[in-house]
């Protein structure tokens, strides 16, 4: 036994010493413009793959078993993408052509996290994980209703006992609610999701009990803020903000405010000033944003109780209903609102210069939000959101520079979750040893095509993505039968 273990070992540094060009590499991507947002480097290269890691990058000519042509084409990390409500393998699809490679539910999340992870393990095309979630450690305690493993399967269904999001917690329930995330958290999940517009019912010291437990786990809090109250003063947007701001500066816990700017509407850019200088004086909080503007929710939801209109700005002719394309009124508002809660609406309401702004905002990173496609079509930041930046935002608009773009799709999200998980640190980057999660694209034609009329269209110009060191788009196509896609689990404890 310890001659076969030494043999392998003195092979494998053989290998190691051999020049790149002698050996023969699993996948060689060739005469790729590869681009890394971590080091920086940009240039015509080539890489040696071996397994699932990159074992080399080098401008010399390599050998591979399979040689992957990337001339005239971007070499770039696997877009991570952690508000992906859509995990399923219509979602996938989507995703994966649109550059995807990791895709986690962290506002939404999972609960129990076991058999969500169960469900998708060896039938994934990307890499998956979730939060625990806090409606479901609601539906859990107040409710005594179990959730299925994913928040989204009970929120807005007819059976659901509203009791778990509108019910105020006792002292007690409070304390097994918390129990309930540590539980799930200690088990693999990647934090605390907090949906508090959701779950109207969460007071204050609920949330705050919350951002105490992730101080300790040092887990982050991936928080939808809670609803705007009616409030005639002016900032409404900033005052949700401030409360999840001052619970992270107070505890320490860590803290991402996910869709910046549906929170902040007019008032995003003074929502974007308080995360900078948060930033700057050593919060450890960051922000995403999708750019699009319209959000989507299920028409069934606690969004959309006595007052959303007042509280929003909004009204029915500002809903879209995708499956039609039509514009709500209030009777079609009400009939899909009771025959079909569990189907998501679009919802006009981001001004688009706001869009803008945030998009090209260094410190924000990007995030689809995308729903799970139950119909004939939801919004098509579940199919479009990186195709989107890509096309509009780098090559139309020059509003950001690749780079900063692959930043903020690629290395944020990635760095967001490296303190829970290791294996985020090999996401999000090109260098030797990391996962072979890559996009190659056309930079000169990839753009989203989903439209609010017509979602469900995948991007174009993505001509190959590796998962983990496979295959799972080749020249633009699915690859079929291929499920590389690998559960990404968080330690317990942060570091």
């Amino acid at each position: 036994m310890k001659r076969m273990f030494f043999a392998a070992a003195g092979v494998a540094a053989i290998m190691a010493a051999m020049p790149a060009a002698a050996q023969t590499y699993d996948v060689v991507i060739a005469n790729g413009r590869v681009m890394d947002p971590e080091s920086g480097r940009d240039e015509i290269a080539n890489i040696g793959i071996n397994g699932r890691a990159i074992a080399v990058i080098t401008t010399g000519a390599l050998k591979g078993r399979r040689t992957i042509d990337a001339k005239n084409l971007v070499v770039a990390p696997g877009f991570v993408d952690l508000h992906a409500h859509g995990q399923n393998p219509k979602g996938e699809y989507y995703q994966v052509l649109d550059g995807v490679t990791t895709a986690i539910d962290a506002e939404g999340g999972a609960m129990p996290l076991a058999p969500f992870v169960a469900a998708l393990s060896g039938k994934a095309l990307v890499n998956f994980g979730a939060t625990a979630s806090h409606q479901c450690a609601r539906m859990e305690v107040i409710a005594n209703a179990p959730c299925h493993g994913h928040f989204a399967i009970n929120e807005g269904g007819e059976t659901t006992d509203r009791r778990a999001y509108t019910a105020p917690a006792t002292p007690e329930q409070q304390r097994a609610i918390v129990a309930a995330l540590d539980r799930e958290v200690a088990a693999g999940a990647l934090g605390y999701g907090l949906g508090i517009e959701y779950t109207p019912g969460a007071g204050r010291s609920e949330i705050y009990d919350i951002f105490k437990a992730a101080a300790v786990t040092r887990a982050p809090v991936f928080v939808h803020v809670r609803s705007r109250p009616l409030d005639p003063a002016p900032g409404v947007p900033i005052a949700v903000a401030q409360e999840v701001i001052a619970n992270a500066a107070i505890t320490g816990a860590p803290l991402q405010i996910v869709h910046l700017h549906s929170t902040g509407l007019r008032d995003t850019p003074t929502l974007i000033d308080m995360v900078k200088r948060a930033r700057a004086r050593g919060m450890d909080l960051t922000a995403e944003a999708y750019p699009y503007t319209a959000g989507s929710t299920l028409i069934g939801s606690e969004f959309f109780r006595d007052g959303w209109q007042e509280r929003s700005g909004i009204s029915y002719g500002d809903l879209q209903w995708p499956a039609t394309g039509e514009r709500l009124t209030k009777d079609s508002f009400e009939r899909y609102r009771r025959e079909q809660p569990n189907a998501a609406v679009v919802i006009h309401m981001i001004p688009e210069d706001v869009v803008d702004a945030i998009i090209a905002e260094p410190e924000i990173s990007i995030a689809s939000d995308g729903m799970p496609w139950v119909t004939s079509g939801e919004h098509p930041r579940g199919a479009g959101t990186y195709g989107r930046v890509l096309g509009r935002y780098v090559r139309e608009r020059k509003t950001l520079d690749l780079m900063a773009a692959l930043r903020k799709m690629a290395l944020m999200p990635a760095q967001r979750l490296e303190a829970v998980s290791p294996q985020m640190a090999k996401k999000g980057r090109l260098k030797v040893g990391a996962d072979a999660d890559i996009a190659i694209f056309d930079p000169a034609t990839v753009s989203d095509v989903a439209t609010f009329q017509k979602p469900m269209q995948a991007s174009v110009g993505f001509r190959h993505v590796l998962v983990n060191g496979q295959p799972v788009v080749r020249d633009g196509k699915l690859v079929e039968k291929v499920f590389p896609g690998e559960a990404i689990l968080g330690t317990g404890k942060g570091r």
